[in-house]
């Protein structure tokens, strides 16, 4: 049986946590357009007759504006601590090898770990600046010392290169005895992927001034069995934010803002749960909490 973690690194948007989901078969992460979507570690468990591969994605690498964002940092950082494979995550669409770029590689030189290229989203450009952007890559990657062992071009929406990219990745895990059970398909625990969705929903239904300034924190998760033996799960959360007028903005007029974000959220977590879902949800406003460790617990502990 082979075993291993794989980390995934890029930067922010190179498709990380799409790609571990569709990998994985399951919503182990969530997924925006917006940029730092991810902040901290997240497992993705995929078990075969074959092999157990643990992803390990990671938020994207960019440069900390505050505590938070340092604390992202330095779960990349740790996430290429004593793995067997990293997959360099390339967004073929923003390419250009810039000081984000030169930093993951010369950080990626020096690891023992076997490194895949993975040039993703090539559904949306055409093949003749596929090879140009491996080549780039591979020479600068190659002067500072590094080397490439696989590079595979790769799109997660056609499910293009998928499986040799799993099949790669396999050859160079070791051998040994599964570390997750079978039934594991992530680390994550249902109240922090509720977490996860609410802030999801939220990310994707505000304007871009505000999401990066949320934070989602459940204070109490109950779960029983009703008379017909369905599964109820009843959730007190918070959903954070840094400024008083961001607060308004969140819950809307009338409420309609919150209650659009929540719903999304029940729809979602229902079918993923399989349970009735039923969240109590209140904005509250902590000023400059990025900047202070102790409202981010959740993200430190996880680094």
């Amino acid at each position: 049986m082979k075993v291993g973690y794989i980390t995934v690194v890029g930067k922010p948007n190179a498709g990380k946590s799409t790609l571990v989901n569709k990998l994985v078969g399951y919503k182990v992460a969530i997924t925006t357009p917006k940029p730092q979507t991810t902040r901290y570690n997240i497992k993705g468990i995929i078990t075969s007759d074959t092999s157990q591969m643990i992803f390990i994605d990671t938020p994207g690498v960019h440069i900390p504006k505050h505590k938070l964002g340092e604390y992202m940092m330095k779960s990349v950082e740790n996430a290429l601590k004593d793995i067997d494979v990293v997959l360099y995550l390339v967004d073929s669409t923003k390419s250009k090898i810039d000081i984000a770029s030169e930093n993951i590689m010369n950080n990626l030189k020096g690891t023992n770990a076997k490194v895949i290229l993975c040039i993703t989203k090539i559904d949306k450009i055409a093949k003749e600046k596929i090879f140009k952007i491996i080549e780039e890559y591979n020479n600068y990657f190659e002067s500072i010392g590094g080397k490439f062992l696989e590079i595979i071009p790769i799109s997660t929406y056609k499910e293009d290169g998928l499986k040799d990219l799993v099949t790669s990745i396999e050859k160079y895990l070791k051998d040994g005895e599964i570390i997750y059970s079978e039934d594991d398909i992530t680390d994550l625990t249902m109240r922090e992927m509720l977490e996860e969705i609410i802030r999801e929903k939220a990310l994707n239904n505000l304007d871009e001034e505000i999401p990066h300034g949320i934070n989602v924190e459940i204070e109490s998760f109950k779960e029983s069995v009703n008379e017909n033996g369905k599964n109820i799960i009843k959730v007190d959360a918070n959903i954070i934010c840094n400024k008083m007028s961001h607060k308004s903005i969140i819950i809307g007029k009338d409420g309609i803002m919150l209650k659009k974000i929540i719903s999304e959220t029940v729809k979602e977590a229902s079918k993923l749960f399989e349970a009735r879902i039923k969240i109590n949800a209140w904005v509250k406003v902590r000023e400059n909490w990025q900047k202070n460790e102790n409202y981010f617990k959740n993200v430190k502990n996880r680094t």
